[in-house]
């Protein structure tokens, strides 16, 4: 079954939801009394100087930029300058490693990934390109959760189209070049409720693309698309979205109370393939002299009260002189086969 918020993100899949005056690293709130802070490229961060991008309202914790979803942004960074053949991303769609990811069934009532959606945005441009939307089986409009099998980090290489190719900003406006936002779409279900968000990632394409990709991408895993029919850029009008005004984006999302493995435990259903073996010692012998309590993932004890797989045995003296008795005797019969 497809929930709510999966038809709602599969309405905005053709469009661009931008703001007109400024872009937002986050659509909407967290909560009724906490508005998430406004973001541009180049704002003068409120003291009334432009003294470069202001990246205090992304979360990044060791080069990684934590959305409001379950993704993880890996590349490219925050306000890095973009050129080149393509467009690489890296996203981490397993929350950290908390979820498994195709071939396994990744079905879970209470937290799983649904989809995610990418596009490249400009509101000083008005553009909206589509990266990635789930509308054909070939990178990179494919289903980015099914490709790359068993890895949690999928990767979309995005051909830039034909209006953005050139060297540095768009100086007589004959390309399209200048700001832009990785607009991230995220269709999932956290500790048992739908959400929809969106994430702005701002870049700017201001370095060098060729008119012509070089043969040599070709080699890259998942190919870079999408390309023409002879394998040049494609035209920007293929691939452009209408836009859509502010408020109604606003309206579109669904947030989370709190940034989702940073400030919102991450709740799974339980599982009894993995973990600990045996139970838990008895005593002081946790860390810090503290007992420890917990039996995550644990394997139970079979039936009739004996004991776990790979349980450990307490070894008295006399069974350790009985062990000892068994194993010399082992031993003699080992020697008097080796004399025979």
């Amino acid at each position: 079954m497809i929930s709510s918020s999966s038809l709602l993100s599969l309405t905005f899949f053709s469009l661009c939801l931008t703001q007109s005056a400024v872009e937002a690293q986050t659509i909407g709130t967290w909560s009724s009394n906490l508005q998430l802070h406004n973001r541009q490229n180049g704002n003068n961060n409120g003291n009334g100087q432009n003294n470069g991008p202001d990246t205090s309202a992304f979360n990044i914790v060791n080069g990684r930029v934590f959305t409001p979803g379950l993704g993880i942004i890996l590349a490219p960074q925050p306000f890095t300058p973009m050129g080149g053949d393509f467009l690489h991303i890296a996203v981490d769609v397993s929350a950290d490693g908390k979820l498994p990811v195709p071939p396994r069934n990744i079905a879970d009532p209470l937290t799983q990934v649904y989809n995610f959606t990418l596009f490249l945005t400009s509101t000083a441009m008005q553009k909206n390109f589509t990266i990635s939307n789930i509308t054909t089986s070939t990178p990179p409009f494919a289903d980015i959760m099914v490709q790359e099998s068993g890895s949690t980090v999928k990767h979309i290489n995005f051909e830039w189209p034909q209006c953005l190719a050139g060297d540095g900003n768009d100086q007589d406006g004959t390309t399209a070049r200048g700001d832009y936002n990785i607009s991230i779409h995220q269709n999932y279900r956290l500790n048992g409720v739908d959400r929809y968000t969106i994430f702005n990632l701002p870049i700017s394409v201001t370095n060098s693309i060729s008119q012509f990709p070089g043969a040599g991408q070709l080699t890259t895993n998942p190919a870079p698309g999408p390309l023409s029919a002879n394998g040049g850029r494609m035209d920007c009008a293929m691939i452009e979205n209408p836009m859509v005004d502010f408020q109604t984006q606003v309206n579109s999302v669904n947030n989370p109370p709190g940034q989702p493995m940073q400030a919102v435990p991450i709740e799974t259903s339980p599982r009894s393939d993995g973990g600990q073996v045996g139970e838990n010692g008895s005593g002081n012998e946790g860390v810090g002299g503290q007992s420890m309590t917990s039996r995550q993932g644990e394997i139970s004890p079979g039936q009739g009260g004996e004991a776990a797989l790979g349980a450990a045995v307490k070894m008295t003296s006399e069974s350790l002189s009985m062990a000892m008795v068994v194993m010399l005797g082992a031993l003699v019969v080992l020697s008097t086969s080796i004399i025979w």
